[in-house]
C-alpha cells in the first residue's frame, strides 16, 4: 500500500479490517475506492480494491440464489397497471396498514414483527388508472428472500419507505441497508454518458465539469474496463459519480417517505431531496405517487358525446396525440388527421396536430 494515503482512506481501511460481514466490507471498500490516491503509484491499489469489491458482490449474489433454491422460496409478481410501487420498511412500522388503507387489499395486520412473510399486492385507483402496490416483507438482511426482495425494489417504478413517528434515525438505518445493495434512493443517476471512440484512449467532453484530477479519472476508468470512449459530463462530476457510472448493479429508484403516526403526526417535510408525508395526508400521497410515476391520464370522447371517464388512457409524460391513437386502435392511428383537446389547450375543443403533447386529465376527440 502507498505510504502517502490520506487520513480518510486510513479510516475507511480500518472499517474494512474491522468488518464482520461481507456487506460491511462492501460498504468500506466503496469508501476506500472513492478516497484512494490518484497518482500513478497507487494504480495497483485501485485495481486491487475494484477486484475485491466485484468479487464480494458476486459472492453475495451467488449465495443468495443458492439459499433461495434450497428453501424453495421465490417471488414472482408480474408488473401490472400504470406502474408498480413497492412498500418497504423495517419490521412493525405499519406497511400492512398503509397497503390496507390505500388499496383493496386486506393483509394480515399483527402487533408482532415479520407478520408479512410474502409480498402482499393491492390496487390503487387513481382516476381510473390502476396502480399496483406491493408490500414487501421486512427481510432486508440475511434471509432466503432477501436477494429477490432487492430485485423487486430495483425494478420497481417507485418505492415508498415506511417509518414510525417521523423517526429520522430509523429512516437513516433503512436507507443505509438498502443503498448498501447498490439500490440508491437518495442519489440520482449521474448525468454522464459515454460513446465509443474511433481512437484508443479515454477523452472527456465538457471536461470543465470534472472535479477529479484527469489522470486519476482516466486511470480509474481504465481499471474498470474503459478503453476507447468519449465520456460526456453533463454535470459537475466527482469520484462518487464515476463510481456510480461504472457500477453495473447501481439502480436509482424514485422514492417517497411516509411516517406512520403510532404516537404522533408530522407535517409534510423533506429528508434531503425526498418528500416526507404523514400517513393522514392521503390525497397528497396519492398525487405524489402518480406524479413520480411520470404518467398522465387522458380521456377520450366521440363527436357530440361526453367524455368517457370510466376507462382512461394512461400515457407516459411527453407522449402525444398519435401515441394515444396507437393505444386505441391501429385504424385510428393510421388514418389520424388531427384532434380536438379540452384541458391543456388555450381554448376548449381546440384543434391540435398529431404531435401535440397531452397533459394530465386532457380530453381528446380524434379526427380521422
Amino acid at each position: 500500500m502507498p505510504a502517502n494515503v490520506s487520513f480518510e482512506f486510513s479510516i475507511a481501511q480500518k472499517k474494512y479490517d474491522d468488518a464482520k460481514t461481507d456487506e460491511e466490507k462492501i460498504v468500506a471498500l466503496q469508501d476506500m475506492v472513492s478516497k484512494a490516491p490518484g497518482h500513478k503509484g497507487a494504480e495497483n491499489l485501485r485495481k486491487d480494491l475494484s477486484r475485491k469489491l466485484s468479487s464480494l458482490k458476486n459472492k453475495i449474489e451467488k449465495q443468495a440464489l443458492t439459499n433461495a433454491k434450497r428453501s424453495g422460496n421465490t417471488i414472482n409478481i408480474k408488473k401490472e397497471g400504470a406502474g408498480q410501487v413497492v412498500i418497504v420498511g423495517l419490521a412493525n412500522t405499519g406497511k400492512s396498514t398503509f397497503l390496507s388503507e390505500f388499496t383493496n387489499s386486506k393483509p394480515l395486520i399483527a402487533p408482532y414483527p415479520y407478520s408479512t412473510t410474502k409480498p402482499e399486492v393491492g390496487i390503487l385507483n387513481y382516476g381510473g388508472a390502476l396502480i399496483q402496490l406491493v408490500e414487501l416483507p421486512s427481510f432486508l438482511e440475511n434471509h432466503d428472500l432477501t436477494s429477490q426482495i432487492y430485485s423487486m425494489i430495483r425494478t420497481a417504478d417507485l418505492c415508498i419507505l415506511i417509518i414510525k413517528n417521523g423517526l429520522i434515525s430509523e429512516l437513516e438505518t433503512l436507507i443505509k441497508i438498502i443503498e448498501s445493495k447498490d439500490v440508491f434512493i437518495t442519489k440520482k443517476k449521474p448525468k454522464i454518458s459515454f460513446t465509443k471512440s474511433d481512437f484508443l484512449g479515454i477523452s472527456f467532453i465538457n471536461e470543465q465539469n470534472l472535479l477529479v484530477p484527469k489522470a486519476q479519472a482516466i486511470d480509474f476508468l481504465r481499471s474498470s474496463g474503459f478503453r476507447s470512449q468519449n465520456i460526456i459530463l453533463n454535470q459537475k462530476t466527482t469520484m462518487e459519480d464515476l463510481l456510480l457510472l461504472v457500477n453495473p448493479r447501481a439502480s436509482f429508484v424514485p422514492t417517497i417517505i411516509v411516517s406512520m403516526p403510532f404516537a404522533r403526526n408530522i407535517k409534510k417535510t423533506k429528508y434531503k431531496d425526498l418528500d416526507v408525508f404523514d400517513f393522514s395526508q392521503k390525497e397528497e400521497i396519492i398525487e405524489k405517487i402518480f406524479e413520480l410515476l411520470e404518467k398522465v391520464i387522458v380521456y377520450t370522447k366521440k363527436p357530440g358525446q361526453k367524455a368517457d371517464k370510466t376507462e382512461p388512457l394512461v400515457l407516459k409524460k411527453g407522449e402525444t396525440i398519435v401515441d394515444a391513437a396507437k393505444i386505441i386502435h391501429k385504424t385510428i392511428y393510421k388514418n389520424l388527421k388531427s384532434a380536438k383537446v379540452w384541458g391543456s389547450t388555450k381554448f376548449p375543443g381546440q384543434v391540435v396536430s398529431k404531435k401535440y403533447v397531452l397533459k394530465n386529465h386532457d380530453v381528446v376527440e380524434f379526427n380521422v
